[in-house]
């Protein structure tokens, strides 16, 4: 027996103190947004570090840069810290910073990032199955395996000093990486509790951390706000199936009381995914939010998409005549414009992306070459500049991708460019500063991105920032793929379907051809969501949200008069805080011994199936249809054994036989005069005799009350002995259930003595539903007869009760 749900307790309390004006909120995030770089000898730390200007460590610092609110980042350095400096870094990161890093081995952090997030998250989340191409795919070693395989104890290996080389993971490999995944959770949690304060806020952040919210909920006990955001798209129910541990990802994520994600279409797939994995329903709170109700509480679902920093842009615009990177990039661009004409010389197509095959870079020069196929005049004042982002991770998609984007760049300047005069400008770098991005941009006619399945980015917003600082000049216009998150947002971008060449080629025609009244409108539509969305008031908005969605934290017994809202049950990735309604109390079981022990008078009623016999998710293989039949009028089956063999069970489940200890626990019941005991069932009278039928003094009822067997008789009696029992509504009914039956997939039908059910516990959640609630209106209008729906059992059932 599984042991009673315990209350909750009082979340652990942190020695530090935090000030009563600010919020602290914990962002965890996987790599810290910082740069590291060695020091100099002479310095005390052996690292220089500096913030990140990428557009992603630009996003983490501005989020929780709202007044009100103290940020405090935990996540792993971007590069391998020896065991000997470990202590001075987390000093001058937790001083200087107020970051708290998190230390990886080397092989923990390969399997963790390289393995798992990027080897099976990555190109899943992104709607990808990858099921043999992506590494090489191989039989288990068994010998390895096997527990008789005597251990050698080998050394461990010496510190390499860096990072182990990046390596391809067959998505088919994922549970050898899973143990990596959930151990660098915890390790993370560790951190967060040792750092955590009364009424800080939690934030974690994308798809490395999916179970983190499953072991804070533990240790906080329902302490404090606990959120999870979303970078990545969410993928379809489909293929987030494909998961070895697709309901673990998902209890652990429902563990947190707030889920962010960039656009909708997100969240549906993973109301979807907890629709058909979990059976969880979703509805709109009170807050205008979305929410799973989840054991009883409420998950929020916020969908919301960022800007930029528009302050910050300005700063680095500002400053570009002083960085020598910045001036550097500018002067390489000269021959692309007429000196002393502030004017274009040619049309920039700017682009920046990682070389990986979801960016779709080989999509994007399949298109430009055709638009100088079919626009010949657009050859010599069109060039596309292209900067292609190296990985520091999924190499054979990295080169496979790298081997066709230099491949189509040198044939397309072989087609239509010169040496001297290339139509393609292309440069591979390991990273690119915002101040180099920025240049680009300024001088960029167009934004093109031509990605095939993509999550947040902040580039297209800072190709509008560049062009903002500049209204002289034509505003730029942004082309982007439709697969884009922000494609929702920028209302003035042009859309493409990057598969689809020729949408490509007319979308740069109409960009490069634009009447400046039509750039000017595009880009204030573009430009006023940056207005309106800068990431420190989206920040504010998100952490307000998610302070809403906070669960107080529950004292560690019931209130003094008994009652309590949260009990914790489970164990592992089952763990879960299930939520009451207010007035609800936990079964002592000392009382409920104290009071049997005290009463004169005990009424027992108990439940067969779940209850008295396990319940086995298992087909009866052995029946050829689902749908059974008595024998002619009614005549009863000799063999009982026989006749259950063939019945499918309710929610399509075969119950296993009462055990003899159950059995003898009942009899022992029944043989105590005070005791009344009954069992009930929604099944047949005789499946009841068959089990229960030679235990003295024990009522039974069958058919979920119809019919009364008790105690002293061995004759059943109907509890409706007042009307007559008229079944000829039964086999008019049964024949409209059965239409619903062929044509809804996975459904059945049962066909008990008094009743007639529609199962389609077994089919598609949402179809079922709605065929459900159409079979239940024809039979209560059209037919005129009395039936009920459990749209949780996945039930319609029409009985002869006046009652139902």
């Amino acid at each position: 027996m599984p042991p009673p749900p315990r209350p909750m307790s009082t979340p652990p309390q942190s020695p530090r103190n935090s000030s009563p004006r600010e919020t602290t909120v914990v962002v965890c995030i996987n790599v810290l947004p910082l740069v590291f770089s060695r020091a100099s000898l002479t310095e005390s730390c052996p690292w220089h570090v500096e913030w990140s200007t990428s557009s992603y460590g630009l996003f983490l610092r501005n989020i929780v840069s709202k007044q009100g609110y103290k940020p405090m980042f935990i996540g792993c350095p971007e590069v391998y810290i020896p065991k000997s400096d470990e202590q001075s870094v987390r000093m001058l990161l937790l001083h200087s910073f107020n970051c708290i890093p998190v230390f990886l081995d080397t092989t923990v952090a390969h399997r963790h990032f390289q393995g798992f997030c990027k080897g099976v998250l990555w190109p899943i989340f992104h709607n990808v199955v990858d099921v043999y191409n992506s590494a090489e795919l191989k039989l288990d070693d068994f010998t390895e395996m096997s527990p008789s395989t005597p251990v050698q104890v080998q050394p461990a290996p010496p510190d390499p000093g860096v990072w182990l080389p990046p390596a391809s993971w067959n998505p088919a490999s994922q549970d050898k990486c899973w143990s990596e995944y959930c151990h660098v959770n915890r390790l993370f949690a560790k951190k967060v509790i040792e750092n955590w304060q009364p009424g800080s806020v939690i934030w974690i952040h994308d798809y490395p951390l999916l179970v983190l919210a499953s072991y804070l909920l533990r240790k906080l006990r329902g302490g404090g706000a606990l959120a999870l955001f979303m970078h990545v798209p969410f993928p379809s129910s489909e293929i987030f199936r494909t998961l070895t541990v697709r309901t673990e990802l998902l209890r652990a994520m429902l563990c947190a009381n707030h889920i962010g994600f960039l656009v909708f279409e997100h969240a549906r797939h993973f109301l979807t995914a907890c629709k058909r994995l979990l059976g969880l329903d979703y509805r709109t709170s009170h807050t205008g939010m979305l929410a799973v109700e989840y054991n009883g509480r409420l998950v929020l679902i916020t969908c919301s998409h960022c800007g930029t920093e528009l302050n910050h842009m300005r700063d680095l615009l500002g400053k570009l005549d002083s960085d020598a990177r910045a001036v550097a990039l500018q002067s390489s661009f000269a021959p692309l414009l007429t000196e002393g004409d502030p004017r274009r010389k040619k049309y920039i197509l700017a682009s920046v992306d990682r070389l990986e095959g979801l960016c779709g870079v080989p999509l994007k020069l399949r298109a430009f070459d055709r638009f100088l196929s079919m626009y010949p005049m657009r050859r010599k004042d069109t060039v596309l500049v292209q900067f292609g982002i190296s990985l520091d991770c999924r190499p054979n998609d990295y080169h496979r991708t790298q081997q066709y984007v230099e491949k189509f760049v040198a044939e397309i300047n072989r087609r239509w460019g010169a040496p001297s005069n290339p139509v393609v400008i292309y440069e591979e770098r390991v990273h690119m500063q915002a101040q180099e991005r920025m240049v680009l941009w300024r001088l960029g006619h167009v934004f093109l991105d031509t990605c095939v399945r993509g999550g947040l980015s902040m580039l297209p917003f800072e190709f509008l920032a560049a062009h903002h600082q500049h209204p002289d000049d034509d505003p730029g216009v942004v082309v982007v793929s439709e697969f884009a998150c922000y494609s929702r947002i920028l209302n003035g971008a042009l859309l493409v379907n990057p598969w689809k060449a020729d949408d490509v080629v007319a979308a740069l025609v109409k960009a490069v051809e634009m009447p400046p009244y039509e750039m000017h409108s595009r880009f204030a539509l573009n430009f006023k969501f940056l207005l309106d969305n800068p990431v420190s008031d989206w920040g504010g908005r998100m952490l307000a949200d998610i302070e809403k969605a906070g669960m107080p934290a529950l004292p560690s017994s019931p209130n003094a008069d008994g009652t309590g809202d949260m009990v914790e049950v489970g164990f592992g990735f089952d763990y879960r805080v299930v939520q009451f309604s207010p007035g609800f109390a936990a079964l002592c079981v000392d009382d409920t011994v104290r009071a049997y022990a005290i009463a004169s008078r005990r009424l027992l009623v108990f439940d067969y199936g779940g209850t008295l016999s396990w319940t086995q998710c298992v087909m009866d293989d052995g029946a050829p249809m689902y749908l059974y039949h008595d024998g002619p009028a009614g005549r009863a089956v000799v063999d009982p054994e026989a006749r259950l063999a063939s019945v499918r069970k309710r929610d399509g489940q075969v119950r296993t036989p009462v055990s003899i200890e159950t059995k003898a626990s009942l009899e022992l019941l029944c043989h105590d005069p005070c005791n009344v005991v009954v069992v009930w069932s929604n099944g047949r009278r005789v499946e009841l005799e068959h089990e229960f039928g030679s235990i003295a003094g024990l009522h039974l009822i069958s058919d979920s009350g119809y019919f009364l067997r008790k105690a002293d008789s061995l004759a059943w009696e109907s509890l409706y002995a007042d009307s007559a029992d008229d079944f000829a509504w039964k086999h008019q009914v049964t024949n409209v259930v059965k239409t619903y039956v062929s044509r809804t997939n996975g459904s059945f039908v049962i066909e008990n003595d008094t009743s007639v059910t529609f199962d389609y516990h077994s089919s598609d959640p949402e179809y079922g539903e709605m065929q459900a609630a159409e079979l239940y209106e024809q039979l209560s209008h059209v037919l005129k007869v009395r039936c009920r729906g459990d749209t949780e059992n996945g039930l319609t059932e029409r009985s002869s009760r006046k009652t139902r």
